[in-house]
């Protein structure tokens, strides 16, 4: 009965969400686009929860298994936190950097192919993969929302020192929250990206007999993961923040994007 809804409703959620990254985007220089940016956010994230569920209701199994799955949830674990949020304080600052980050997920998802059957495991454990991918990607959702408090930090940072006050300036935290706030995410966010790459690891160590050392996908991974181990070892150690630690968070947070799309096609045994 749900054969073919998936993408047809996932797409009108995509559109949806241009509108509204388009509508957030605009209050960076004039008010005026609050409800459009709002309502078109929320209506796209009931279309996107509905493609979800279908999804799950058509496959029979948590979406997990490919790229435009795992793309699906990963743009809905993003949105989700910032629609309640936004619903409860009705602040929208964030938006401006998260829904074109959300657009373009579900535009990206929805031009990859489509998944067949769940991939044959073998007789080892799907659970190990489920760990693999849910940790790992609850781990990005907290290193992008890092990223996203970075770059609104720069925004904030930039009006203060410039005396340029745009409409968005209003409704932002500030600094000192916005920076607390990006370590507080990595914080979270570094050691579920270990736990996912861990659970990674030992599920091709038990299924192939080894590691990957040579793959792209697994380098570029555990790049990112010195890169944010440094981080907040700078924090700590030298109590490290402010502007250059909001550019380190913007930077690592598009390094994410890059291994899981860009990186992502170079690697012979990671779907995503």
């Amino acid at each position: 009965m749900t054969a073919g809804l998936v993408t047809p409703v996932a797409g009108g959620a995509a559109v949806l969400y241009t509108l509204g990254a388009v509508a957030h985007l605009t209050l960076f220089f004039r008010r005026g686009y609050e409800g459009l940016a709002r309502w078109s956010t929320r209506a796209a994230w009931a279309a996107h929860t509905t493609a979800l569920a279908l999804l799950v209701a058509e496959t029979g199994r948590a979406p997990v298994y490919s790229l435009y799955e795992v793309s699906l949830l990963l743009a809905w674990l993003l949105l989700t936190p910032y629609v309640t949020v936004e619903y409860v304080k009705h602040n929208q600052s964030a938006g401006s950097f998260l829904t074109p980050i959300i657009a373009a997920v579900l535009v990206m998802s929805l031009i990859l192919p489509r998944p067949g059957e769940a991939p044959n495991l073998g007789a080892h454990p799907e659970r190990l993969v489920l760990w693999h991918v849910g940790v790992t990607l609850l781990g990005y959702l907290f290193l992008l929302g890092a990223s996203v408090a970075g770059a609104l930090y720069l925004v904030q940072d930039r009006n203060l020192r410039r005396k340029a006050f745009s409409p968005l300036y209003h409704t932002l935290p500030s600094l000192e929250w916005l920076d607390q706030s990006a370590g507080r995410m990595v914080a979270i966010g570094f050691p579920l990206l270990t736990l996912g790459v861990t659970a990674g690891l030992t599920f091709a160590s038990r299924t192939w007999s080894h590691l990957w050392p040579t793959d792209p996908k697994v380098l570029f991974t555990i790049l990112l993961w010195l890169t944010y181990g440094s981080y907040l070892v700078m924090r700590k150690a030298r109590q490290w923040g402010g502007r250059w630690a909001a550019w380190w968070t913007v930077g690592a947070g598009t390094a994410i994007l890059v291994n899981y799309f860009v990186i992502n096609m170079a690697s012979g045994v990671h779907r995503f």
